[in-house]
């Protein structure tokens, strides 16, 4: 439990300072955020096609399969009510963004599975939870960035705009919390199938918006980045 706690913990803190980055440097972090994303985006893409896939396909591939598509469509269903992750309406000029109570809702649902991701993966082992929690705190980071642009953008005050980061952060570790008492009567099918649903949860979230402007726009650092992120992802986090 307490290293499920550090974890969920640290990944408050990774979104919190992608909030201060993004208020202390807004010129840098906007002109560099493709570049951070592509990197966070390997991440997730690496941690899920060759650590957490795997594990789960060797539990049930059917169940693996059912959780990875069970991931795609509600990720994509609190999408249409949300500009989640990396969001293109930050990273690219954009006079209006909106900013509703149910986009935050659905922000949040999203944090709170993040925080669900940290303890599964470490039901499962420790080398996996420490893979999962690692790619969780860099797409923490990430979202801590975007989300304040969003917010600045939407003509938040700075100190709003951190109490709303600060509230949507806490879902992480409050999720992580009421997750694991559950977590002692899930099954070994039943963690195949939630290993499949965090490797869909980080498929969507790693392609939806990064692939996309890879082959929309020819920068060299942002494919670079996408690559170490993969490299890191795969082969690194242990």
């Amino acid at each position: 439990m307490r290293t499920i706690a550090l974890w969920s913990l640290a990944a408050f803190g990774f979104t919190l300072a992608g909030s201060f980055l993004l208020l202390l440097r807004q010129d840098w972090t906007k002109s560099q955020l493709w570049r951070i994303l592509a990197f966070a985006s390997g991440v997730l893409l690496g941690v899920s096609f060759l650590r957490i896939l795997p594990e789960a396909s060797q539990i049930s591939p059917h169940l693996a399969g059912m959780g990875v598509l069970t991931a795609f469509l509600l990720i994509f269903a609190l999408e249409g009510f949300t500009m989640m992750h990396s969001c293109m309406e930050y990273a690219q000029d954009c006079e209006v963004h909106m900013v509703g109570w149910i986009a935050f809702g659905s922000l949040a649902l999203h944090a709170l599975l993040d925080g669900v991701a940290i303890t599964i993966a470490f039901q499962k082992n420790g080398v996996m939870g420490n893979a999962v929690s690692s790619a969780i705190l860099i797409h923490k980071l990430t979202d801590g960035l975007t989300l304040s642009g969003l917010l600045l953008g939407a003509r938040y005050s700075k100190e709003k705009c951190l109490k709303t980061v600060l509230l949507l952060a806490l879902a992480t570790p409050i999720g992580a919390f009421l997750a694991f008492p559950l977590s002692s009567i899930f099954s070994n099918s039943s963690l195949g199938w939630w290993l499949g649903f965090i490797a869909g949860t980080f498929f969507y979230v790693g392609a939806a918006d990064i692939l996309p402007r890879l082959h929309k726009v020819k920068d060299i650092y942002c494919l670079g980045s996408f690559a170490l992120g993969l490299l890191a992802g795969g082969f690194h986090l242990k």
